[in-house]
């Protein structure tokens, strides 16, 4: 029976406020990256074998919640697997270095402490942002990279007639 008062849970959750009702395309891959990045660094360090499949995706839904929280991507975000295994590396290393081995990140892992959850997710969203914001710069130099190309490819001309299209009175300066 459908009445109003029976809600699915993707419209409870945008009702609530845990979720944004319309994700970009961006914000969906990013998502998806945090998702396979939290899940990759569980595999990685040995959590994932030890519990039930319950276990280790309502642990892997936490953490990707709380990695998510005040993450945001503009423009295209387009990560590639060898984008992730870099991420990934870079954040086992830094835990391995706050916990002072794989074994025992390992174990505070497993615990399922709120705290420890907590630093884990800290640290996934830095290094997501620090990937991000070197994503974007790439993207930056491609664009100055592709209008120099197209400047020597079309002429000066062309080049100003393109500057003017993209900065209405650019010429006027």
């Amino acid at each position: 029976m459908n009445s109003p008062m029976n809600t699915t849970e993707p419209a409870a959750a945008s009702a609530s406020g845990c979720e944004s009702p319309v994700e970009t395309d961006s914000q969906k891959q990013l998502r998806q990256f945090v998702t396979m990045l939290t899940l990759r660094l569980l595999h990685k360090c040995n959590t994932l074998q030890s519990r039930t499949k319950e276990q280790w995706v309502a642990h892997t839904k936490t953490l990707v919640s709380q990695t998510m929280e005040g993450l945001t991507v503009t423009g295209n975000f387009c990560p590639d697997a060898k984008d992730m295994k870099k991420v990934c590396k870079a954040v086992q290393k830094d835990l391995q270095k706050r916990y002072g081995s794989k074994g025992l990140l390992q174990t505070v892992i497993l615990q399922e402490d709120a705290a420890v959850d907590a630093d884990i997710a800290q640290c996934l969203q830095t290094h997501t942002r620090a990937f991000i914001d070197e994503q974007a710069k790439k993207r930056s130099f491609r664009t100055w990279w592709d209008l120099y190309f197209w400047h020597t490819w079309i002429g000066i001309e062309g080049y100003i007639k393109t500057l003017n299209h993209m900065y209405p009175g650019f010429t006027e300066v």
